[in-house]
């Protein structure tokens, strides 16, 4: 079993943000699923590698790097923010714990349901607002934060 920690701005385990496609899976292997860029609903959706059946997602920019890594539980591996185990630490313990770097936009569209840290760049985001546990935590570049 792998052990990641996540560092804000920079990465979640061996994934950087920054890495080229290639670094990416040469780390992680072949992705269990791929998205090819597109619009949908007058939306953009980059291209996105998938791994850890889907449990570990990659999505890059134009060029092919790595703008966006988001993490939902999985067997093969625990992720970890300043030694919290991130998909097992009750939500609030974890809200506050990340707090401490940088406080959280309440005013956040999807707020409760989702946490955005700005000066971060970073999301914990739970299916209902009302979840023990957060699913997924995300980290982006600036870039990528301000679309």
């Amino acid at each position: 079993m792998h052990h990641w920690e996540v560092i804000p701005l920079e990465s979640i385990g061996p994934v950087q943000l920054g890495m080229s496609q290639e670094e990416v899976r040469a780390v992680l292997g072949e992705p269990s699923h791929t998205e090819q860029a597109r619009e949908k609903w007058g939306l953009s959706f980059p291209d996105r590698d998938c791994f850890f059946r889907n449990a570990f997602q990659v999505s890059y920019n134009q060029e092919l790097r790595a703008d966006f890594i988001a993490v939902s539980q999985d067997r093969d591996y625990i992720v970890t923010y300043e030694g919290l185990a991130v998909h097992t630490t009750p939500a609030p313990e974890l809200v506050r714990a990340i707090s401490r770097q940088a406080s959280f936009d309440e005013s956040y569209r999807e707020h409760p349901r989702n946490y955005w840290f700005p000066k971060l760049y970073l999301n914990l985001f739970r299916s209902d607002g009302e979840s023990e546990f957060f699913d997924t935590m995300g980290i982006c570049t600036p870039e990528f934060g301000s679309k």
